[in-house]
């Protein structure tokens, strides 16, 4: 599976310290192996669909990854808070 980084998830991605990037960049990795293998994701990743495209998991307990899926393709589209989530769903109509 192919996975692209959005700008809006990369401004963030780098405001992070190396250990809670590498934190991310693992869950991200566990999450891919489950859509890969065709298993189903654990419940403590907390997968949540956001909108008709959008979907989040979450990265231990106050961080959330936003994503799309296109075939073989994941979208990391933004990362935050669950306020944060909001106020990016709201100002980005998506």
């Amino acid at each position: 599976m192919r996975v692209f980084y959005f700008n809006s998830f990369l401004r963030v991605f780098k405001k992070f310290s190396c250990q809670q990037q590498a934190q991310i960049n693992s869950a991200v990795a566990g999450f891919i192996s489950c859509l890969e293998n065709k298993t189903p994701a654990s419940s403590g990743i907390g997968l949540k669909k956001l909108t008709s495209q959008l979907w989040e998991i979450r990265i231990g307990i106050d961080l959330r990854v936003v994503f799309s899926i296109d075939q073989d393709a994941l979208n990391l589209v933004f990362i935050g808070n669950h306020d944060e989530i909001r106020k990016y769903l709201k100002h980005n109509n998506r």
